[in-house]
C-alpha cells in the first residue's frame, strides 16, 4: 500500500518574513497629482466663518440655495444685505438686553435672563446657548465690505452683541421677507464652460 502524501505537507520553504506592500504608498503612487488650491487661496477673502448661528436657519438657507441652484453664500449675502438695509431704513428693530452670563448684550433675551439679573447666582442650564456656540457656518462669495459691516455693528462700538446672534437675527428677519413675497431672490443662469464646435459648424 503506498504511503499517501500529506496535503498539509510544503516541500517549499516560506520565505520568514512576508511584507505586504503599504497601502498608503499604493494609494501615493497611484495618484501622484495633489488637487490645486491655488483658486482657494487667491480668494480666501471671500470667505465668512461665523460660530453661534441658528442652524435652523443655515440649513433654510441651504434648502433656497439647492432650489434655486445656486451657491449657499450668495443666499446667505442677499438676504442679509436686505435685513442691513432695513435695518439702516428702521423697518428692523435690533434691541440688545443685559445678558447676566455674559459681558455682552443679547438679542434674544429670555425670561429667566430677566429673572435672575439682579441675583448673583447663574442659571443652573444653558444647555441651548452652549450648542448654539459650537455651530459654525462658513459661506463664500461675502465681500469684504459686507464682513466689516457686520463686524463693526455688532462690536462693542455697535450693539455689543456676539457676531452669530446678529446674523441669526438678520437673517430671521430676510427669511422671513423672502418666505412672504416682500425679498425675491432670482437666479440667472452663468455661463461656466465652453464646448467645441463640430469641423463645419458654427
Amino acid at each position: 500500500m503506498n504511503k499517501r502524501r500529506n496535503p498539509f505537507e510544503n516541500s517549499e520553504t516560506i520565505p520568514a518574513e512576508f511584507n505586504p506592500p503599504n497601502i498608503y504608498e499604493s494609494i501615493r503612487v497611484a495618484s501622484p497629482h495633489k488637487r490645486n488650491r491655488q483658486w482657494e487661496k487667491n480668494h480666501l477673502y471671500l470667505k465668512a466663518v461665523y460660530r453661534g448661528v441658528d442652524p435652523k436657519l443655515a440649513l433654510q438657507v441651504k434648502a433656497i440655495a439647492g432650489d434655486l441652484m445656486v451657491p449657499e453664500g450668495e443666499v446667505a449675502r442677499a438676504v442679509l444685505e436686505y435685513a442691513l438695509q432695513a435695518y439702516a431704513d428702521g423697518r428692523l428693530n435690533l434691541n440688545p438686553r443685559p445678558n447676566p452670563t455674559r459681558m455682552r448684550m443679547t438679542l434674544f433675551p429670555t425670561t429667566a435672563t430677566f429673572r435672575n439679573f439682579e441675583s448673583e447666582t447663574r442659571p443652573k442650564k444653558r444647555k441651548q446657548a452652549d450648542a448654539l456656540w459650537r455651530v459654525i457656518v462658513t459661506w463664500r462669495g461675502f465681500s469684504i465690505e459686507l464682513k466689516k459691516e457686520l463686524a463693526v455693528l455688532a462690536s462693542e462700538e455697535g450693539l455689543n452683541v456676539p457676531v452669530g446672534e446678529l446674523i441669526t437675527a438678520l437673517l430671521r428677519y430676510g427669511l422671513k421677507a423672502y418666505d412672504s413675497g416682500l425679498l425675491a431672490l432670482n437666479p440667472v443662469q452663468k455661463r461656466t464652460s465652453f464646448t467645441l464646435a463640430l469641423e463645419g459648424t458654427k
